[in-house]
């Protein structure tokens, strides 16, 4: 089972156990939303306790912890998730990556009836056309049509920076009214920035540590404690959801992949790409699973708490 761009799961209080979330505390690697359409429910993400009712909206963080204190039987909400592979290409055309941190210090937000329409369309829009990507919709017209689902697929992709960029709206004016970031914040902050404009070309911790005129060993701490991700995690994601993405979905050859991302020399790339997925880049491209492939989708993920290979120390 390949893992899913973008994963809708429709939640309900009847359900026992809501994510296995009610009785233990779990970890998310998961960056997503949810949406509380009825009912009511009090959850405590990383030590903070928060309630939603109806408009409700809470976005939540990979490497969040998540703990379900209570809900009311008639329940009912949407949780979406996305991968770094959907998320990465968006940041890109996010210029204000305050606001991003902004809604990570008040995650929560009461929206109106028109924000919550619009959110609720686009959901649905986008729960029918990854369907039809994945050829389930029951449309026989797109269960074996390559063309048409290569249509759904970018279709989805489109619809999930749409998404995005509603929920950004949602926390517009939050951010104009949110005070100073700590300082350990706004290093993470910068560095998240930073990160994204220049993983390609610098691979170093201490480049990033030194922009911000900052021990490596001080600026590493930060990081971590702030993300619960060390700046070499970060990087290596950063490269790997971008080669993955490249070999995928490029006609580039390996070599000029290599030299895109600023590899010493493809044999180096190849070695690195290896360790880090199990698989050589001639494998990955040609379809080959990466080791426990089949157990990495993100509701296999949400549920168990637990971490892909390539993320771990």
């Amino acid at each position: 089972m390949r893992e899913e761009n973008v994963t809708i799961l429709e939640l309900e209080g009847g359900e026992i156990n809501i994510l296995n979330a009610e009785k233990d505390t779990v970890k998310l690697t998961k960056t997503g939303l949810f949406i509380c359409k009825e009912g009511e429910v009090t959850i405590v993400i990383d030590d903070t306790e928060y309630h939603l009712r109806k408009n409700s909206i809470i976005v939540y963080f990979s490497y969040s912890t998540l703990h379900i204190v209570s809900h009311t039987p008639n329940l009912r909400g949407t949780l979406i998730g996305a991968n770094l592979e959907t998320i990465q290409p968006m940041l890109y055309n996010v210029t204000n990556f305050n606001a991003l941190f902004v809604i990570k210090q008040v995650p929560l937000q009461h929206i109106s009836d028109a924000q919550f329409n619009a959110l609720c369309q686009y959901i649905t829009l986008l729960k029918d056309v990854t369907l039809k990507e994945k050829g389930e919709s029951g449309d026989t017209a797109y269960s074996s049509n390559k063309p048409v689902i290569e249509i759904a697929r970018k279709q989805a992709e489109l619809l999930s920076y749409a998404l995005m960029l509603e929920v950004l709206r949602c926390y517009a004016n939050v951010a104009t009214d949110n005070g100073p970031f700590s300082r350990k914040d706004e290093v993470l902050q910068k560095f998240v920035s930073q990160l994204y404009r220049k993983y390609r070309i610098q691979h170093e911790v201490n480049y990033y540590a030194e922009q911000q005129f900052l021990t490596t060993r001080y600026f590493s701490t930060i990081v971590k404690e702030r993300s619960g991700k060390s700046p070499s995690q970060w990087i290596a994601t950063a490269l790997l959801v971008d080669a993955r993405n490249l070999l995928k979905n490029s006609n580039m050859t390996i070599k000029e992949i290599s030299d895109t991302l600023c590899f010493p020399n493809q044999s180096y790339f190849g070695k690195w790409f290896k360790n880090l997925t199990s698989l050589s880049p001639l494998e990955f491209r040609k379809g080959k699973k990466e080791k426990g492939d089949e157990d990495s989708t993100f509701t296999d993920i949400v549920k168990r708490g637990i971490s892909h290979p390539y993320e771990s120390e």
